[in-house]
């Protein structure tokens, strides 16, 4: 017997500075192999039909040169925002936090001096989130967490595990509209540039996990231990003033009354094989990873109109044969104009006279 097989591997990054990894693609292959050989008995792969890469532009989240900051943000005068001309905003923002100069600090000639202190070995610019973890690994003393900028608040794209480090960097990442443009920009004060999220009118204590602004720095630390149990995410509160938001009520009251009028349909279907190993289908989606190899082919359906008045009542319409799907389409519409009908016509309601009761 013979039974067909297919097979995917992870995905690789591929660039200037990395190619792909033929081993790891033969390590992945050989895994694949072996997982599906134990779930038969004693298959051996004969021959190889088809090989199929695909290939897809990536286009990773990272900072390029210099993008102005908005005003909503700019604003609270909590960030600094390094007007470069390169593709180093990351290595500039950096360095503006370890070495904070004592004015116009977006001027970029006070860093330039300190460039060579960070180490960024294997690393290419502009830093992608992603390499953030390596650029961490590189420089033991520097940990790193970056926000972006959402419709009405922040989210959090990446938040460093390290977080005993001696220097720790908060980073905005921010998008110019309308481009793919990215550019990093220094938050120099938390406190600042999450206000709105507490009515405390003076400094907190922010959490990078979650960014919620504790008044008491013991507060903090007692919620640290609990919140690193789950991936990093911004906490959204309803608004207090908003009635809908703050109180989970049933609302869908139109979903309590009974439909005058449904269908309950039914469909009967028989397994057919899909090609075999010979197959040489070019449309063949290998992307997915598995394939079918059976597919259900309708055979007749039956269709019922339920309804609580007797007189519309009527009996199960069952059909097989060829042409099902095209029979099934047809009885619906004509269900569908008949049960129109029946709505469109306003009948007269009787009116019930109130009954009194002597006692």
């Amino acid at each position: 017997m013979r039974v067909p097989g297919y097979f995917l591997t992870i995905a690789q990054d591929v660039n200037s500075a990395q190619s792909v990894d033929l081993n790891e693609l033969a390590r992945e292959l050989s895994a694949e192999v072996d997982n599906w050989n134990t779930r038969g008995s004693g298959f051996v792969i004969e021959r190889i039909i088809k090989f199929t890469i695909c290939i897809t532009k990536f286009r990773p989240l990272h900072g390029t040169s210099y993008i102005p900051t908005p005003p909503r943000i700019a604003n609270k005068h909590c960030t600094i925002n390094i007007k470069n001309n390169d593709n180093k905003c990351f290595l500039w923002s950096v360095l503006a936090c370890l070495h904070p100069p004592s004015n116009h600090a977006k001027q970029l000639y006070h860093y330039r001096r300190y460039q060579d202190t960070l180490n960024f070995n294997g690393l290419s610019f502009p830093i992608a989130i992603k390499d953030i973890p390596k650029f961490e690994k590189l420089n033991p003393t520097i940990s790193i967490n970056v926000l972006s900028l959402d419709e009405k608040d922040f989210c959090i794209e990446y938040c460093s595990p390290e977080r005993q480090r001696p220097h720790h960097v908060n980073l905005l990442l921010l998008s110019e509209t309308g481009t793919d443009k990215k550019h990093y920009t220094y938050i120099k004060n938390m406190s600042r540039l999450v206000a709105g999220r507490t009515k405390h009118e003076h400094a907190t204590h922010v959490c990078n996990g979650c960014l919620h602004p504790f008044s008491r720095k013991e507060l903090l630390e007692r919620h640290i231990p609990e919140c690193i149990r789950n991936p990093p995410q911004v906490a959204i509160y309803p608004d207090p003033n908003d009635e809908d938001e703050r109180i989970i009520k049933f609302r869908a009251h139109y979903k309590q009354f009974r439909l005058p009028f449904y269908l309950v349909c039914d469909f009967e279907s028989f397994l057919s094989p899909v090609g075999d190993d010979n197959d040489d289908d070019q449309n063949v989606n290998f992307n997915r990873g598995v394939r079918a190899i059976e597919e259900h082919r309708v055979c007749g359906f039956a269709c019922h109109r339920l309804t609580n008045i007797s007189k519309y009542q009527t009996d199960p319409v069952v059909y097989s044969g060829r042409d099902v799907m095209s029979k099934f389409y047809d009885h619906v519409m004509h269900e569908s104009k008949i049960i129109s009908n029946i709505l469109h016509n306003n009948e007269t309601m009787i009116r019930r006279h109130a009954v009194q009761t002597v006692t």
